[in-house]
């Protein structure tokens, strides 16, 4: 894929800390910019999907009532353990 040259500001102290990444890694400041963009859209998709999936569970009646769960927790948290 080709790629596009982008400007964005930064401030100094992170920009200093970008330099430090990239020089202990060996790498440019583009390299490290571009990894930290695919770990952040990775982790947004991921979150997406969580949230979507606890959308379709609620939609089909796959959730437990908030309070029907605290009752259960309540009644956890009053059995004596087993050692």
């Amino acid at each position: 894929m080709p790629s596009k040259t982008i400007t964005f500001r930064l401030p100094e102290d992170k920009l200093q800390a970008l330099d430090s990444v990239a020089e202990v890694q060996q790498r440019d400041r583009s390299f490290v910019i571009n990894e930290a963009v695919t770990q952040y859209l990775s982790l947004h998709e991921y979150h997406r999907a969580l949230i979507e999936e606890g959308i379709r569970q609620d939609d089909a009646g796959e959730v437990i009532e908030h309070q029907t769960l605290m009752s259960k927790a309540a009644g956890w948290a009053q059995k004596p353990r087993a050692h």
